[in-house]
């Protein structure tokens, strides 16, 4: 069986949006909370009765649960029968523990968005739904998300609260409505090079800086860009028959050079490199940041570094690695990268870290990707947000909904993580999701062995968030609702000239002229009305909320790497 995933889910912008509500009260005063999850109430008598649960809108017990339908996309294909057979299984779990039938939705990423769509404007029964951010604002404003700040205050959102933290668990929030609840997973921005390990044996730059087969692992050393330049340049004279960086212009990697907060769409963003602590709105396209990462790049393209037909080329990185025509290009890098990325490139790698700072940055929409929440269409949003609840805090939930059934679709090996059973591959697995960073708390399941991994794996994961330092503006949704047809036109300016400069095609020569033409195209498509929109909404949150402090321990963290460099 084809195993495929969508790879355009991360390129594609979701367009459109759904009609989305407010949700019913959720208060359950005269009730207590049972051991099981479910609520208790108490009889004339003063017992208290654990067997059946009791919201606002319903009660509900083992013999009468309350039918749930969880949507959420399938990036990989599975057996419709195996999945059926791992529905039934979670039911026979939550139907006695929580009174809740589950119902899997699950979706391809193509049609996702579309169908959601239609259920909640038909009405048709609809619970948990994931969110795309770029997609809350509009969904919010047509009338179908439930805020769930109202459960927040119960057991199930005390809960939610100490998985997630107080910080990311309010952060899928907009104008005070809180439409989701992020993936806990791995989101500061680290990374730099990945780079085929015979070069750099050849060459000695893997003894010179200390790279290691498998060795991803974030420890506070960071390189400047300079250095690769000068990687580059040894790769050039020693191979000029290969492409010493691949780049692609569908795919921007000035992260990797620069970080900003983009809140949200890059229409005006906190220019985070220059100042950490600013809260003032500005043109990325203008900033001194963005503006020395793009020369970088036109140098390095006229000296033969970038791969030539960057702009236009569409065979990605692994296709390149693979013919032996390029040395490296630019990722994300986090523990268990490089065994992932050896797969794809057919050939060993090293991973090495470039940044301007040790410390990584981290906004919204870094931990705010896709979010959990409730349809308006749900029956009872209560026993909604009791089931994403359980997302978040009980294993069993997530290892069936994830993994399957144990025995049937994976196997726990001696060390306590889990792999496929016996006969089965990632060529020909029945059922395996692989997608607890989307929604829930993936570090509720077992670790998935994949030869990257270890019983740890989640504690580094969870060390390589705290590198991060936080924007200020942490916290704060970007409501564009009101500025859709400038944004359309923005992101037309916008894809028009970025590439080019992106891929540093337009070479230093014509770096200041392009440059310009995108920034007039900007503010002529309305970027100015947009920023200050966008600063206004910001100064209130700010207001509201004050600005967004780092963890104390991740700014020790942060100290020690920077005093170990010295």
């Amino acid at each position: 069986m084809k195993r495929k995933m969508l790879a355009a889910f991360l390129a594609a912008t979701m367009v459109g949006g759904l009609l989305v509500g407010c949700g019913n009260s959720g208060d359950t005063s005269g009730s207590s909370k049972s051991s099981s999850g479910t609520t208790s109430t108490a009889s004339a008598s003063g017992e208290v009765d654990a067997s059946v649960t009791k919201t606002e809108l319903g009660e509900y017990t083992e013999e009468n649960p309350y039918h749930l339908v969880f949507a959420f996309v399938e990036f990989y294909e599975q057996d419709d029968a195996a999945r059926t057979a791992v529905q039934d299984a979670l039911n026979e779990y939550m139907i006695p523990k929580y009174h809740i039938e589950v119902e899997f939705l699950p979706l391809q990423y193509a049609e996702y968005q579309q169908t959601i769509q239609l259920m909640i404007s038909g009405g048709d029964e609809l619970d948990v739904m994931p969110i795309y951010y770029s997609n809350a604002s509009s969904w919010i404003a047509m009338n179908g998300i439930v805020d769930m700040n109202q459960y927040m205050d119960t057991p199930e959102g005390q809960a939610i609260k100490d998985v997630l933290g107080e910080a990311n668990a309010t952060v899928g929030s907009m104008n005070g409505i809180l439409f989701g609840f992020p993936a806990q997973k791995e989101s500061v921005e680290l990374g730099g090079l990945t780079m085929r390990a015979d070069i750099c044996d050849e060459l000695g730059i893997a003894e010179e800086y200390g790279l290691e087969l498998n060795q991803d692992e974030y420890t506070g050393k960071v390189y400047d860009w300079s250095v690769a330049t000068e990687i580059f340049k040894k790769v050039k004279e020693a191979h000029p028959e290969m492409t010493p960086l691949y780049m692609q212009g569908s795919s921007s990697q000035i992260n990797r050079l620069a970080f900003f907060d983009s809140l949200a769409d890059n229409f005006g963003v906190l220019d985070w490199e220059a100042d950490h602590d600013s809260t003032t709105v500005v043109n990325q396209y203008e900033t001194d940041t963005y503006k020395n990462a793009i020369s970088l790049l036109a140098d390095w393209y006229d000296k033969g570094y970038i791969y030539q037909d960057a702009l236009t080329d569409q065979q990605g990185s692994a296709t390149m690695m693979k013919a032996g025509n390029t040395f490296s290009y630019m990722s994300a890098i986090k523990p268990g990268f490089l065994v992932e990325a050896n797969a794809s490139n057919g050939t060993e790698c090293y991973a090495m870290y470039f940044g301007n700072n040790v410390e990584g940055g981290i906004s919204t929409t870094n931990v705010s990707f896709y979010d959990t929440g409730i349809a308006s269409n749900s029956a009872d949003p209560e026993m909604a947000f009791k089931f994403i609840s359980a997302l978040y805090t009980d294993p069993e939930v997530m290892n069936l909904w994830q993994l399957g059934i144990e025995g049937t679709n994976y196997q726990v090996l001696d060390d306590g993580t889990a792999y496929y059973v016996d006969g089965e591959d990632a060529s020909n697995f029945k059922y395996h999701q692989n997608t607890g960073w989307f929604m829930g708390n993936q570090f509720n399941t077992y670790v998935w062995n994949d030869g990257s991994r270890d019983t740890n794996y989640w504690e580094k994961l969870q060390s390589h968030n705290d590198w991060a330092q936080y924007s200020p503006a942490f916290g704060f949704m970007w409501d564009s609702s009101n500025y859709s047809t400038q944004i359309t036109a923005l992101q037309n300016a916008l894809s028009t000239y970025r590439p080019a400069l992106e891929t540093g095609s337009v070479g230093t020569a014509g770096l200041e002229e392009t440059l310009q033409k995108l920034n007039d195209a900007l503010y002529a498509a309305g970027l100015q009305d947009v920023m200050d929109a966008k600063q206004e909404q910001l100064n209130t949150w700010l207001d509201e909320n004050g600005a967004t402090k780092t963890p104390q321990s991740n700014l020790d963290k942060i100290e020690a790497a920077k005093e170990a460099n010295k």
